[in-house]
């Protein structure tokens, strides 16, 4: 086959084995091939700044690639390689303060509905929508006047402690790309909402009711206060997450493939939203994979704390295809 045509396939991620090995090997026997691949990668991708110095950035992955074979003894997989060179990309496009302005009418059609804010926005119950600010806002109130939520030790906390005053209607926030929010819910769980997230929860828990409910659709982590009488669940598009106590992690954007669930610490049942679904229990360091392309929902062993190092600003992109990492870099 061409080995344009290959390149072309592997941008997609529709390669197969013996595709990618003689890709893998097209591209290593000559500079010259090297040079069209690269030159590939840069132009499929509208978030390398013009005047990015491909060239630098390929030599110093190029060279750690080579470092890391001398240290693990085993060869890298093209699709690494590929990564390692987006990530250069991605630092490099922060390093010089860019701002990319155009997009093709494709790539917008293909983002989460939050990918056109500009701004974090919350929609209280009354209808009325604000912009917070994460410097400067202090209070969030209705449109009447009346008190949601304030700001303390650098985090907006919703719920009244007046109980003739509790509110139990539904708030909803929206994170733009490139904004990550932290909130405390009524009851003194703490929520990390990443970019391009969506998020619904009542301004207080309905104090007769037997379990606390929030909806999620992107990605956010959760610090979750135990309470042996009301478990928390978490609603996504494809599965529900039922929790007491503890800390996870959910990503359930709206064009990714599948729904991850992630523990860190405690223990949670996740299910598919189907009736008389039978839960899988997940314990530390395990992660619930649910693929929507067959309905499958599975467990697989990780380092949780990879998939909550967003918090921190850390990327990481250990085993993700190239339109995966295309998606991370876009929201970022």
């Amino acid at each position: 086959m061409n080995p344009e045509k290959l390149i072309d396939k592997y941008l997609e991620d529709n390669l197969s084995l013996k595709e990618r090995y003689h890709l893998n090997n097209w591209v290593k026997k000559d500079l010259k091939n090297l040079n069209i691949f690269k030159e590939k990668i840069k132009s499929y991708s509208y978030v390398i700044p013009l005047h990015f110095d491909t060239d630098k950035a390929f030599e110093k992955f190029y060279n750690q690639i080579q470092l890391n074979k001398q240290k693990r003894g085993r060869r890298l997989k093209l699709i690494s390689i590929a990564a390692s060179f987006m990530v250069l990309i991605a630092l490099g496009f922060i390093y010089n303060h860019l701002e990319v302005n155009k997009v093709s009418k494709e790539n917008l059609s293909s983002k989460e509905i939050n990918g056109s804010l500009k701004n974090i926005q919350i929609t209280l119950p009354d209808g009325s929508q604000q912009i917070i600010d994460k410097k400067s806002t202090e209070y969030v109130k209705t449109s009447n006047g009346k008190l949601v939520a304030s700001k303390s030790d650098n985090i907006i906390v919703f719920g009244n402690k007046n109980k003739a005053e509790i509110d139990t209607s539904i708030t909803q926030i929206n994170i733009p790309y490139g904004e990550k929010f932290r909130l405390k819910l009524s009851d003194g769980t703490l929520v990390w909402l990443n970019s391009g997230t969506s998020f619904r929860f009542p301004q207080n828990f309905d104090t007769n009711s037997n379990i606390r409910q929030v909806e999620v659709i992107g990605e956010a982590y959760f610090e979750v206060l135990s309470d042996q009488n009301k478990p928390f669940i978490v609603n996504t598009p494809s599965v529900n997450i039922k929790v007491l106590g503890t800390h996870f992690n959910v990503a359930s954007y709206t064009n990714d493939h599948s729904t991850k669930t992630t523990l860190m610490e405690g223990k949670v049942h996740v299910y598919r939203n189907f009736q008389n679904e039978i839960a899988l229990e997940l314990n530390p360091n395990q992660q619930a994979i649910f693929k929507k392309t067959d309905l499958s929902l599975s467990i697989n062993n990780v380092d949780a704390d990879k998939f909550n190092s967003w918090i921190e600003d850390v990327l990481v992109v250990d085993g993700l295809s190239f339109l995966e990492l295309k998606k991370k870099l876009e929201r970022r």
